[in-house]
């Protein structure tokens, strides 16, 4: 049996959408104009396979910033970021009268060696339930349920990250600076090595001093100054008492009309912030400090979010959110991946800075910073 892998052209979109709607039901089959929005977005990441030179199947996924696929990156192509962290998979379709032939496993493991050659931290996909065995036979590690609701259907993410026995090599301690769980989980798609250790500082003198001392730049730039100040200051704590260690601080504030929402003070504060970010735009930082020895990386990172405006029902799930308590340790009195995701009308950026730990960013900084350690040595 010859068997040829190519890169996907137009030519052959007739074939692969009929591969497609077999492989899939209609719900979840990609439509014939996203299939050509693909082809010539990510060609590069678009591969085909033929035996006996007829085409039956193909590998297909945008490069994303994130170990998780959303469900905007199957919906709008032109999220690919040739330059992106992880290699997704859209789909991975073989012909009915060709499976069980070794022809799917040959596709991946061809779409995973061009990852790896290409730089990239990983591969991530979505899969049902009764799929999870096979993708593990690649390495690829369940992440549990994922948020994509694609064609009405349960997925599970399963991610291949790289670069993860890098860190194992070292013997690399890696502290946590917060008791954040939505931290540590992101946290988890980039290592499972880590500790956790909370670090003691005042936030709201910081904040004051920060404020006070702004001049004349723009409310957001402070903002940002803000945010990694915090996250620093957090790592720092840590830091002293674990030369050796890696440490990671992070903090997350809201930002709306000039004004920087934190967490609330108790449920009037709460309601107060949800019913003054209905109807508007708004920004979401989170800044990052990671302290190893003598280096450092800080940044921040900025994410929009809109809400839908304030109405009746509306009012009622907020008043019934803030009843529960979850918007107590949050900024901004929510967590989009809540009830609150009910409200927003669209983002503009990484989902994760919304969810207080860009996990991309991270991922890509420990492994700058751990390349540096080895040129070094």
């Amino acid at each position: 049996m010859q068997v040829e892998i190519r890169k996907a052209d137009l030519q052959d979109l007739d074939a692969l959408k009929i591969i497609e709607d077999t492989c899939f039901p209609e719900a979840e089959a990609a439509t014939l104009e996203s299939l050509s929005e693909r082809l010539q977005l990510f060609p590069e990441s678009f591969l085909v396979v033929e035996v006996e030179g007829v085409l039956v199947g193909f590998v297909n996924g945008a490069v994303i910033d994130e170990p998780i696929i959303r469900d905007a990156h199957y919906h709008d192509a032109a999220l690919h970021n040739p330059d992106g962290a992880y290699q997704s998979v859209f789909g991975l379709d073989v012909s009915p009268n060709h499976r069980r032939q070794g022809i799917a496993e040959k596709l991946l493991t061809a779409l995973i060696d061009a990852a790896r050659q290409a730089g990239r931290k990983g591969l991530t996909l979505c899969c049902k339930e009764e799929k999870i065995p096979y993708y593990e036979k690649f390495g690829l590690v369940n992440s549990g349920k994922s948020s994509s609701t694609h064609g009405n259907a349960v997925w599970y993410d399963m991610i291949l990250h790289f670069e993860e026995k890098r860190i194992e090599k070292m013997d690399l301690k890696i502290i946590l600076a917060s008791q954040s769980p939505r931290r540590s989980e992101l946290l988890s798609l980039s290592t499972k090595d880590f500790a956790v250790q909370v670090a003691d500082i005042d936030e709201k003198a910081i904040e004051e001093r920060i404020l006070a001392e702004a001049g004349q730049e723009k409310f957001l730039d402070t903002a940002t100054e803000l945010v990694e100040t915090l996250a620093r200051e957090k790592a720092s704590v840590i830091h002293h008492e674990n030369r050796e260690a890696m440490v990671i601080g992070s903090d997350t504030v809201v930002v709306l009309d000039e004004k920087i929402l934190g967490k609330p003070v108790d449920e009037a504060d709460a309601y107060a912030m949800l019913r003054a970010l209905a109807g508007k735009t708004h920004s979401v930082l989170t800044g990052v400090s990671i302290l190893w020895g003598e280096k450092e990386e800080t940044f921040a990172s900025e994410t929009k979010v809109s809400f839908f405006d304030w109405d009746d029902r509306m009012e009622a799930e907020v008043k019934a959110y803030v009843a529960s308590g979850k918007p107590m340790d949050k900024a901004g009195a929510y967590g989009i991946q809540e009830e609150a995701a009910l409200w927003v009308s669209g983002i503009e950026g990484d989902y994760n800075t919304i969810v207080g730990f860009p996990v991309a960013l991270v991922d890509k900084a420990i492994h700058r910073l751990l390349t540096e350690a080895q040129t070094e040595k």
